[in-house]
């Protein structure tokens, strides 16, 4: 096999909003059973990992929560050595991982650590406010990632980039460090736990700005699947190139197996 892990996006890929991608999934499947190691990794971090991957088994796909990695378990696992206290603006999967890192999750002292900053569709003014004050009073300003939009439902919806725009606004600081897609500190970490050289690494997504842009950082060979944003005629592909490009996963599986 030229590939022993793949490296695989959620959104687009496996899903499309409430949609399941059957050729994908049935795909991926076949990877697993011919020995290929398979692992997901979302920029989305508004679920645990416990959440996705019951969301992955009721699919038809049988993994761990070791095998599941959001962008807000990334920000743990930087943080989790260093510790402190932590004003997180995000739902319920950040919060967990964080706690779960051992880190201090508080809402109203006059000092933190960090500012954690995630998707959150409970945005308040309050929040902004509280982040840019602790970000001047000289704390980290960390992000899960950088999507300024996603789909949900058919329509786009402002992203977590848009929230570290508003901050960004404000203080005149960007994130001292920022988790997801495509920081190559990822493949760093998935080379250590999974004991693979990123050479026989493929990571496949269906957006070229984190997927594909974090094999080009890296040199990961990339596969963009066109299940997603991404359509055939986007001139962008020729910007980004993509060592693969497939209408779905189902052509993949001579270039894998």
């Amino acid at each position: 096999m030229k590939y022993e892990l793949l490296i695989v996006d959620l959104d687009g890929v496996v899903w499309r909003g409430n949609k399941i991608i059957r050729d994908n999934i049935e795909a991926l499947k076949l990877f697993m059973d011919n020995g290929v190691k398979v692992i997901f990794i979302t920029n989305n971090s508004s679920r645990s990992r416990k959440e996705y991957v019951e969301k992955l088994y009721s699919v038809g796909l049988n993994v761990s929560d070791k095998d599941v990695l959001t962008s807000g378990f990334i920000v743990a696992e930087y943080l989790k050595r260093r510790g402190g206290k932590a004003f997180v603006i995000g739902e319920a999967g950040l919060f967990n991982e964080l706690i779960n890192a051992g880190l201090q999750v508080v809402s109203d002292l006059p000092k933190v650590d960090y500012v954690v900053v995630g998707f959150d569709r409970y945005l308040t003014y309050n929040k902004l406010a509280k982040a840019v004050e602790y970000i001047l009073k000289g704390a980290l300003f960390i992000a899960t990632n950088s999507d300024t939009s996603l789909p949900i439902n058919g329509k786009i919806v402002p992203g977590t980039g848009a929230i570290i725009a508003a901050i960004s606004a404000v203080t005149g600081k960007k994130p001292d460090f920022i988790a997801g897609k495509p920081n190559p500190w990822i493949i760093k970490y998935v080379e250590g736990k999974y004991k693979v050289n990123r050479n026989k690494i493929l990571i496949i997504g269906d957006r070229l700005d984190t997927d594909i842009q974090l094999g080009k950082n890296t040199n990961v060979d990339t596969m963009l699947v066109l299940t997603g944003v991404t359509k055939i005629n986007d001139p962008l592909i020729n910007v980004y190139k993509p060592t693969y490009v497939v209408r779905s996963l189902r052509e993949a599986i001579n270039l894998i197996l």
